[in-house]
């Protein structure tokens, strides 16, 4: 027994550590004093226990898989447009992750009557962004031919934001892509690229070749976005002056990924891109 409290001591304190920091290096970013409130206390445990949740399902993620088309549902929000196709979904996941850290906004995708949502690894690990943006082209044109569509749209996040844009822009997949939505995406670059230790790390600091070459970048983009994401830094690279921002208040990195708020906001953004064509 004791060795279980043992290491589910140290499992929260490797969650919680990081958070701390952020925490702290947010405070000093924004000029504002740490003092214990219900609303930080709060955001403190729940970013904490996201950090654990997420990093659990990399067990589930690991090896690659195909698109495969869900049983059609009917939408749980039963909005005017529940009778509308839904355009197939590529979700493209941030740094140190997988394709696991999306299971639960893929399943409440399904339920909102998505057939096909497929969500890729970012492979070969540690390697320049653009790989990954090439990688994720030709996922683009997989799922298309797969779904039968003209177009997909893609919920890509934290650094999946970048390679998204990279892969539109740079590589002309723009026109296979009806809309962008990013989570917790740091456009600008983030300063704590400083803590990674994979190659790619050095592709999202600001002002690098990767940030500046997606300043002229203009596509359809929503960016969803946080005060609180303590690892985009500053915290408003995560709002791009070119996207329609929708500010998530105390929602911190790796919640984003678990969030029912978060979820219903992806989910109601893609549907208003069909109502709009």
């Amino acid at each position: 027994m004791e060795i279980f409290l043992s290491i589910a001591l140290l499992v929260m304190v490797a969650a919680a550590l990081p958070v701390f920091c952020g925490a702290t290096w947010t405070a000093l970013e924004h000029s504002r004093p740490m003092r214990l409130s219900r609303a930080g206390a709060s955001w403190f445990f729940r970013e904490s226990a996201a950090n654990i949740i997420v990093v659990a399902t990399i067990a589930i993620g690991w090896w690659p898989n195909s698109p495969t088309r869900k049983r059609k549902q009917r939408d749980i929000a039963d909005t005017p447009s529940a009778s509308r196709d839904r355009l197939p979904v590529l979700l493209v996941h941030g740094y140190g992750l997988n394709r696991g850290c999306f299971t639960f906004l893929q399943t409440y995708l399904h339920t909102r009557g998505y057939e096909w949502v497929w969500a890729i690894n970012n492979r070969p690990n540690s390697s320049p962004i653009p790989v990954f943006a090439k990688r994720l082209g030709r996922a683009i044109e997989q799922l298309k031919a797969e779904a039968e569509a003209d177009q997909v749209d893609i919920v890509a996040h934290s650094m999946g934001g970048v390679i998204a844009a990279y892969a539109l822009k740079e590589f002309g997949y723009a026109p296979h892509v009806r809309r962008l939505v990013t989570v917790g995406t740091p456009w600008a670059g983030s300063k704590t690229h400083v803590f990674g230790f994979r190659r790619e790390a050095i592709d999202i600091r600001p002002d690098g070749e990767i940030i500046n070459a997606l300043a002229g970048y203009t596509g359809d983009t929503v960016a969803i976005w946080s005060q609180s994401d303590h690892l985009v830094l500053p915290s408003k690279s995560g709002c791009p002056s070119h996207a329609r921002c929708i500010e998530m208040p105390n929602l911190g990195h790796q919640e984003m990924l678990i969030s029912a708020r978060v979820f219903r906001c992806v989910a109601d953004v893609l549907l208003a891109g069909g109502e709009e064509e």
